[in-house]
């Protein structure tokens, strides 16, 4: 399958391209593939999961923690699964294997529990608008979450790579100097997290879809290919971020009418994130 292009100019690219990439985490090309599945079960599940010991035992620690607070002890991977839920198991599996090149550390402005926050409450934001749709579209909810998990993936790099300046940059939105860290991020180091996303996407060589909405999710009038996956992840980036600041639901985005999503619906899911933030913060800790 073709990778999106990046739509951007040379110089950016040079930019880009002086950053050390990082390779492909082992095994992530199959547990995406494998969890992006909308037929896979629990059993299924547990068996591509214990592929990966380290994430396996992640998850075991998870199920086991207070906050899930099981009558007994699980010890088997698919009672695990079982327990924890598709969606829990997907998102946190995804994140543990596509997390593991980068350091962020050296950024002491980075809040990587608030990063893996937004990222698994996007991913929860886009599988539930899914289900809402009234407009025809080819991907399925797993898509989506998958997609929402990485649309922010390319800050972790830049985290990674760049911790002066993205740190500087996070100075600068606390201090109200600037908008946004994308915008702060393009005045300070000339592109921001979605370009540099958008360009390590597509030389981890993953799914034209996901690499479509981690470029271009923020771009509300995108008429571009994978359009709707794209407008499902960008809405839901913009209804954790009200999530996560306290804001009361988005009613103005022209993406709710060109997805055919209802008010209500909106609402309904908005209300179904602030439920779900606390128990999405206990998973976070789990990744950091």
């Amino acid at each position: 399958m073709t990778a999106t292009p990046i739509s951007t100019d040379e110089s950016t690219l040079d930019q880009l391209g002086t950053l050390q990439l990082p390779s492909v985490p082992a095994g992530a090309p199959y547990l995406l593939k494998s969890l992006t599945s909308e037929t896979i079960g629990f059993i299924e599940l547990a068996a591509v999961v214990e592929k990966f010991p380290g994430i396996a035992g992640k998850l075991i620690s998870l199920v086991n923690s207070a906050w899930s607070a099981p009558v007994s002890e699980v010890t088997s991977l698919e009672a695990t699964c079982s327990r924890l839920g598709l969606g829990v198991v997907r998102s946190t599996s995804i994140a543990l294997a596509i997390s593991a090149p980068f350091n962020p550390a050296r950024c002491p402005s980075f809040d990587l529990e608030y990063y893996w926050c937004s990222a698994l409450l996007t991913a929860e934001a886009a599988s539930r608008l899914t289900a809402v749709l009234s407009v025809k579209h080819e991907f399925e909810p797993a898509t989506a979450r998958a997609a929402g998990l990485l649309h922010n993936l390319g800050l972790l790099w830049l985290v990674d790579r760049l911790p002066a300046e993205v740190d500087r940059t996070l100075i600068m939105v606390k201090n109200d100097q600037a908008e946004s860290v994308q915008q702060a991020l393009s005045q300070v180091i000339g592109f921001d997290q979605v370009r540099a996303g958008g360009y390590l996407g597509n030389s981890w060589g993953l799914p034209n879809p996901l690499v479509s909405a981690m470029i271009h999710y923020p771009e509300t009038d995108y008429r571009g290919s994978h359009c709707e996956l794209v407008a499902t992840v960008g809405l839901a980036a913009r209804m954790v971020s009200a999530v996560l600041k306290e804001e009361p639901c988005l009613e103005q985005d022209i993406r709710l009418s060109s997805l055919g999503i209802t008010q209500d619906n909106l609402e309904n899911v908005f209300d179904q994130l602030n439920g779900q933030l606390v128990k999405t913060r206990e998973i976070a800790k789990v990744l950091i």
